[in-house]
């Protein structure tokens, strides 16, 4: 026998031997009668049919609960307000108002975001236009300007080499003239200098233009290449900037619509209410960020949350059957059936507490009266048996890891060893050494002490009279009731 049920066994024999205590010394009755006492401290061996079960209080609550949460992110300030909100109890259908919070900060900032998505879309805009000019910039200079040029300083190459063969036929002319006496030395000379000055200007042309095409272009195709580069970047930061914006836009915008909410399955509304908290749902409350504000409890599938001992925990098992019986209407009580066991205690509230553990037990066919948070007596049946032998705790004596009953045998009482099974928190299944139709006494400590027992032991123990049967019993010392 568990400890638990040895300790309760041991008060229901102090109470049983008190009360037979009183009764034996009040010399009110003769000692070979019964009285009305005496029945009552009785009990008759009969079959019936066991249930061990254990009985826990819990509160009533939605196997499939929603949580509507305050989505409304609260930046800078301790939360948002409530403006309104439906009142508890009311049932409500999917698509439902439920709660309105306060949003004139968030359309403020609506307005003000605006205004800075235009400013970025008018950045967007002339960074845009820029790129373009700086691309069609390249492209005149590549298919017009440059050609343009080139053209202009193939002709100053052409000029130059004419005048370089002008100025060689006159000085070849100057040459004849002075050799026949026609022309002054002086003459000659300046006509070789101008020769001379057109060969170079013609070298100087050929060089301008081979600079020209081999890095005056490149030059200023790379400049013209850096600034259309310069101009993507523009772009492309102008367009991050728009994306940052209109991105904030669009939240404050999810934000004011998450302002009010809508049921999103039917239910009841029942506030989130936290005492131990402070937490109170009404309209101006501020609620923060992500807090839940009401439940949406599923009337039709409802359960009870109950806390079990450590004691009972490994007789609990999902499937058991159990039956609950509400505060608010005990006169009805309701089917069940243990759906969850947790497979962890709860966390210790203090040093030495009990440990428990979370039972979900599911309300079978709950009736539309029931309302989550009403208070329960849940009882969970974890064995049964019928048809069997069973006494109350209190008739049982255990002595030396052995147990006995006292028997009524005519006006005496005699010590039986018997054979124990399952107990629940008032009976015990006795297997073998009690028939049906014999009385016990659940105070047996009224008429027999342990000191007597010890002393009848070695009779019970001889052989042939072990007691372990009804009929082995029969010649077992008796004990007086007087």
């Amino acid at each position: 026998m568990p400890n638990w049920i040895s300790r309760i066994v041991v008060l229901l024999f102090i109470a049983g031997g008190i009360t037979g205590a009183m009764l034996y010394f009040n010399g009110s009755e003769k000692p070979d009668e019964t009285s009305p006492a005496d029945e009552a401290m009785m009990h008759v061996v009969e079959k019936s049919d066991f249930e061990a079960f254990v009985t826990e209080t819990g509160d009533v609550a939605s196997a499939s609960n929603r949580e509507v949460r305050c989505e409304v992110q609260a930046l800078g300030t301790p939360g948002t307000t409530i403006l309104e909100i439906v009142d508890e109890g009311t049932y409500v259908d999917e698509g439902d108002f439920i709660v309105e919070f306060d949003s004139s900060a968030l359309e403020n900032d609506e307005t003000a975001q605006k205004i800075v998505v235009a400013n970025n879309q008018a950045n967007m805009i002339q960074a845009e236009s820029q790129l373009e000019n700086a691309e069609r910039t390249l492209k005149e200079f590549e298919k017009g300007l440059f050609q343009q040029e080139l053209t202009l300083i193939e002709g100053e190459v052409f000029v130059a080499q004419e005048s370089v063969e002008r100025s060689l036929a006159k000085l070849a002319h100057s040459q004849r003239l002075a050799a026949s006496g026609f022309l002054s030395s002086v003459q000659l000379n300046a006509d070789r200098f101008q020769w001379e000055k057109a060969k170079r200007d013609r070298k100087a042309a050929e060089l301008k233009l081979t600079v020209y095409r081999e890095f005056t272009r490149e030059k200023m195709v790379g400049e013209y290449t850096a600034a259309i580069k310069q101009k993507k970047a523009q772009v492309e930061a102008a367009q991050s900037t728009l994306d940052l914006a209109t991105n904030r836009l669009i939240e404050i915008q999810e934000q004011i619509t998450k302002c009010r909410i809508l049921a999103p399955a039917s239910g009841q509304v029942v506030y989130a209410n936290d005492e131990r908290r402070n937490i109170i749902i009404e309209e101006g409350a501020v609620i923060r960020d992500n807090q839940i504000v009401v439940r949406l409890p599923d009337i039709q599938n409802m359960e009870v949350a109950v806390r079990i001992n450590e004691s009972h925990i490994n007789r609990v098992l999902p499937g058991q059957i159990a039956r609950i019986e509400l505060d608010a209407d005990p006169d009805n009580p309701l089917d069940g059936e243990v759906n969850e066991v947790a497979a962890y205690p709860f966390p210790l509230r203090w040093h030495g507490a009990p440990l428990e553990y979370d039972t979900k037990v599911t309300i079978t066919n709950p009736p539309p009266t029931l309302r989550p948070g009403l208070r329960a007596k849940v009882k969970i049946f974890f064995e049964s048996a019928a048809e069997v032998i069973q006494v109350p705790l209190a008739a049982v004596i255990q002595h030396e890891e052995r147990y006995f009953c006292l028997v009524r045998n005519g006006n005496d009482w005699s010590p039986r060893p018997v054979s124990i099974g399952s107990n629940n928190n008032t009976h015990v299944v006795v297997a073998n050494g009690l028939a049906e139709g014999e009385v016990v006494t659940l105070t047996p400590f009224r008429f027999i002490k342990r000191s007597e027992l010890e002393e009848i032991l070695p009779t019970l123990d001889a052989p042939g009279k072990r007691g372990d049967q009804p009929s082995d019993v029969a010649s077992t010392e008796r004990v007086s009731g007087s």
